[in-house]
């Protein structure tokens, strides 16, 4: 349990709302919100102030698009899970391949009834990103709509016509890519920028010309720091967590600014996620690294600005994940006296129940695309992987079939 409790920090899943989207600087397979499949964010109010234009490298993927309604490969197993409506998503996860295993893709047209393969970028699984990264692949996804999408963590590549062919960019100098989501018109990507800060870099959903904002997070004292990406609508917010609440940064306006996150007093970490662009949520583990008193439970409704406790504490020794598709849905993922385990409050964090537990799993990628339906993977100590599905709010869960 300890192992898979210091494995749960390390891949810190981004929960995402239905009107944005969350993750991690361990860059763990998290739900992506659903945009519009047509986007339509004003291009002058979306794109970070820029300090620097990055040109893609010209490094399309060698691999050919599986042929129309291909079959899953076998021994499919999932990592990262992007929804653009209840009814289209996309996972990527890793396959049997010559080499060990290698990226794979399934797409959904139906809320997960049915999966069919399409082509991954041409590269390998990637390591979970940290501030002494030097190596390849990619062990996230996203999609804004059905034709534009990114694969990052630590390289990044994007596509434009929905998986046949990728595209491998370069952002602040090939510096790893250790968050991405899409929301409102643009899509945003936090990368470490090789002298002990991370910075965030932005795009129009559609393109692959992105600016650099000047806010710069530094890293924190602890040995391995953890970033969390969350956006709903206009509204942003980063959160680095290096065994404390480390720093942030908050999207205001269009351009992000520094921001002084929740819980930075409170001598442990906090995983956040947003149900509206006013409406955040945080959960706080009070006193980890000093006197433990817990999970706590803060809400803002002035988008971050101030937040206030809500309720009891949940009933958790460790929360590795939040997830609130709306302000009286809050799921929390992370791990009990028993192991990996889920607990749900449906009046807004006043009362909790446990609503999934297992002993041999790991959870990432908590999320939700509508008010009902959420996603979230589930990880053996052998690597072997599951996406478990609820369709009435997080009450119940189910495993998907590829």
């Amino acid at each position: 349990v300890l192992a898979l409790a210091v494995a749960a920090i390390l891949l810190r899943p981004g929960a995402v709302p239905p009107t944005g989207s969350s993750p991690s600087a361990a860059v763990v397979p998290s739900a992506s919100a659903p945009s519009s499949e047509t986007p339509t964010a004003s291009p002058a109010a979306q794109v970070s102030p820029s300090a620097s234009t990055p040109v893609p490298t010209p490094h399309t993927s060698p691999t050919p698009p599986p042929v129309a309604g291909a079959r899953v490969p076998a021994g499919f197993r999932p990592m990262s899970v992007t929804f653009i409506s209840a009814a289209k998503g996309w996972v990527l996860g890793s396959a049997p391949c010559a080499t060990g295993r290698c990226p794979a893709i399934a797409r959904t047209l139906d809320g997960g009834k049915t999966w069919t393969a399409v082509n991954a970028p041409g590269t390998t699984i990637g390591a979970e990103p940290s501030v002494d990264v030097s190596g390849t692949g990619i062990v996230g996804l996203r999609f804004a709509n059905a034709r534009d999408g990114w694969a990052f963590g630590p390289e990044l590549w994007s596509t434009h016509d929905g998986g046949a062919s990728w595209t491998r960019l370069d952002v602040l100098s090939h510096a790893p890519v250790v968050a991405l989501e899409s929301a409102n018109g643009s899509t945003h990507a936090v990368a470490f920028d090789g002298a002990q800060g991370y910075r965030i870099a932005s795009s129009l959903i559609g393109t692959d010309s992105w600016t650099t904002s000047p806010v710069s997070i530094a890293v924190g004292a602890g040995p391995v720091p953890v970033i969390q990406l969350v956006l709903s609508g206009a509204s942003g917010w980063v959160l680095e967590n290096d065994r404390v609440v480390t720093g942030g940064a908050r999207l205001v306006g269009g351009a992000w600014r520094t921001w002084q996150p929740v819980c930075s007093d409170v001598v442990g970490p906090a995983f956040i996620d947003a149900s509206a662009p006013s409406d955040l949520v945080a959960v706080c583990d009070v006193g980890a690294w000093s006197n433990a008193l817990g999970e706590h439970l803060y809400v803002s409704r002035d988008a971050g600005v101030t937040f206030k406790e809500t309720g009891v504490a949940t009933p958790f020794d460790m929360a590795s994940g939040v997830a609130t598709p709306s302000r009286s849905t809050v799921v929390v993922a992370g791990f009990d006296t028993k192991g990996a385990a889920m607990v749900g409050s449906f009046d807004g964090g006043h009362t909790w129940a446990k609503v999934f537990s297992s002993a041999t799993v790991s959870l990432s990628g908590l999320g939700f695309t509508t008010t009902t339906q959420g996603v979230v993977v589930a990880t053996a100590a052998n690597g072997a992987s599951q996406l478990l599905m609820t369709h009435d709010g997080g009450r119940t869960w189910s495993a998907v079939t590829f």
